[in-house]
């Protein structure tokens, strides 16, 4: 599993996820990064960001308006001297990956919980989701789960609330469903399920209300869901 560190070279993976970056500022973001020693981490969380953005994007989208688009790129404020990234200060940087996160937001229609089944829950309205990628706060952690595929979720603390991906994740056998569970101080609490129909090549959830919650997990129950999870979680993504 994979979080963001809180440094300037880690808050520039989002806008270089997202092309946001000139080719020059793009090369220096790279030299930065490359001497730095967090060049896994980096790239983990660019690759975490390119598959949330994708399949968000797949629901129904549109162009955001040019006015966006300026205003947005006249943000990416890291600008390349000599080969390095002038650092930014805490609230330039939160800006910047706010101003990002709010524009690839914007792009976002109707975007529900596509291919999941939220227990005893109405689908959330799609503003939550553009909520959670505008948020200060905003974060990604995302891990290679053992049955193969990955997921990543985008959450925010502020918000409450997160974006959860699974892509290429098996889908459950027959009789079972993968079960969400956030997990706090209080135990787990169900997030929602997955049946084998539900679990596409990209699956998208919103979950709507993390709480206090310090982990998503998942776990395989019998059929439609259990209310207590009734083995070990395969799987958990720590809400740092």
């Amino acid at each position: 599993m994979t979080t963001p560190a809180d440094s300037p070279i880690s808050d520039m993976a989002v806008p270089y996820a997202l092309h946001a970056l000139s080719e020059q500022e793009r090369a220096a973001v790279e030299d930065a990064v490359a001497q730095s020693g967090a060049a896994d981490a980096f790239f983990d969380e660019v690759r975490a960001v390119r598959e949330v953005m994708a399949a968000v994007s797949a629901a129904t989208a549109v162009e955001p308006p040019e006015a966006l688009r300026e205003r947005v790129l006249g943000l990416v404020a890291a600008e390349a001297t000599g080969g390095t990234v002038r650092a930014l200060d805490t609230r330039r940087r939160r800006g910047l990956r706010t101003a990002i996160l709010a524009a690839a937001a914007a792009v976002v229609i109707g975007l529900g919980a596509v291919g999941v089944g939220i227990a005893l829950r109405p689908p959330p309205p799609q503003s939550i989701a553009q909520e959670v990628f505008a948020a200060p706060d905003v974060r990604t952690v995302s891990g290679e789960l053992p049955a193969g595929g990955r997921a990543t979720l985008v959450y925010s603390h502020d918000k409450h609330a997160g974006v959860l991906v699974m892509n290429n994740v098996p889908p459950p056998s027959k009789g079972t469903v993968y079960q969400m569970w956030l997990v706090g101080a209080d135990g787990p609490v169900s997030a929602g399920t997955m049946d084998e129909a539900s679990v596409a090549p990209s699956t998208t959830a919103v979950l709507p209300d993390l709480g206090d919650s310090t982990e998503l997990a998942f776990t395989v129950e019998p059929g439609t869901g259990s209310a207590q999870p009734t083995g070990p979680a395969f799987a958990t993504l720590p809400l740092v």
